[in-house]
């Protein structure tokens, strides 16, 4: 992995280096005593690297009591594969059931988009080789669900409207089911790089200089966070005696700051002994700490019409009062907890004043 890194920073800093030609030209040397100091601002592009590694583990979301189903929700998990397996048995293998959200779930459903960087860098000379700098760079990215999660909760949100419509017709009843997905998508996500780094020059003279750097810092998270939710809904007779809603939401999460490491290069050029121009690319390195998380509310209603409340059989699974969404909810829970090493590039070009 991290040779993976390495070689972005690399390819970056070759590009940004051949321009270094341009100015070879130049050979007036700049004294590297006097000014010691000097404030660049620059802008960029950030492009992050985004990870699949991690881990993940789904709630109860469904059991049997006493031979009937108890579920939190028919979405994902124990609840959809009790209702599977129960339309299996009744109906048999062509039945119409739910496609799971399970895989989903599982993995990383979210990626961050490149978007442009903004920063400001403080640079203190020590002696004629080496320098120390103080940055802070800001990404102005996006983060958006991948299209394999955008196909599979709508590939669940369908499947649930035939799987339902297919066991409450068990009963001569009229039925309705219907089941909705909300997202909100394409958010920003801003992440701040406030970092220190150790500079050295691979030439002392000139008006162009090369360098490479290393250093660390933090990294803080800011912005919004994709957010989906699918909601199911039946009832049953007209006017409805029972009503049923399924309700899933999916968030993203990550901690708001982690540690950073850094290394990278560029070169400075110098346009006159007050000012200059830099281009540079460095790779930030940090713990990913991205989070898929889950919450499910079942709920159950009735209402009398003056009439017996209806009740339907089908297998395991009934339709009362009391069942089959009887489960308790689950409050945000973590489905998939990322790991492993989080890189992001950026390459800028800034001009900085010497004083």
């Amino acid at each position: 992995m991290i040779r993976r890194h390495l070689s972005r920073v690399l390819l970056a800093v070759a590009l940004v280096g051949a321009r270094q030609s341009v100015f070879a030209q130049d050979a007036d040397t700049s004294g590297p005593t006097s000014p010691r100091w000097n404030v660049e601002v620059h802008a960029g592009i950030s492009s992050p690297q985004n990870q699949s590694n991690g881990s993940g583990a789904l709630p109860t979301t469904g059991t049997l009591l006493q031979g009937e189903i108890s579920a939190s929700t028919f979405y994902f998990g124990d609840g959809a594969r009790l209702f599977n397996d129960n339309q299996r048995t009744i109906a048999g293998t062509q039945s119409a059931v739910i496609v799971p959200l399970d895989g989903a779930l599982l993995g990383a459903m979210t990626t961050r988009k490149p978007g442009p960087a903004l920063g400001i860098r403080l640079e203190r000379a020590l002696k004629e080789r080496f320098a120390v700098q103080v940055t802070g760079d800001l990404a102005l990215d996006h983060l958006e669900y991948t299209p394999e999660a955008l196909t599979a909760i709508e590939t669940t949100r369908t499947s649930y409207i035939p799987a339902l419509q297919r066991a409450l017709a068990a009963s001569p009843l009229t039925s309705s089911v219907t089941s909705v997905s909300t997202l909100t998508d394409h958010q920003r996500a801003t992440q701040l790089f406030a970092t220190g780094a150790f500079v050295v020059k691979l030439k002392t003279s000139g008006k162009t200089i090369p360098y490479v750097e290393g250093g660390g810092g933090v990294v803080l998270n800011g912005g919004n966070t994709p957010q989906a939710s699918l909601v199911g809904n039946y009832s049953l007779n007209t006017p409805a005696q029972l009503l049923g809603t399924d309700t899933v939401a999916i968030t993203f999460s990550q901690e708001n700051w982690t540690e950073v490491g850094l290394f990278g290069g560029g070169f400075t050029h110098d346009v006159s002994s007050k000012w200059g121009i830099r281009i540079d690319a460095r790779e930030y390195l940090f713990k990913n700490t991205g989070e898929t998380d889950i919450a499910v509310t079942p709920t159950l209603g009735f209402q009398s019409t003056g009439q017996p409340f209806p009740l339907v059989n089908a297998g395991s699974l009934k339709f009362a009062t009391t069942a089959p969404l009887s489960g308790a909810p689950v409050n945000a829970s973590p489905t998939f907890t990322s790991s492993g090493l989080q890189g992001h590039l950026i390459v800028s070009a800034g001009f900085f004043l010497r004083f």
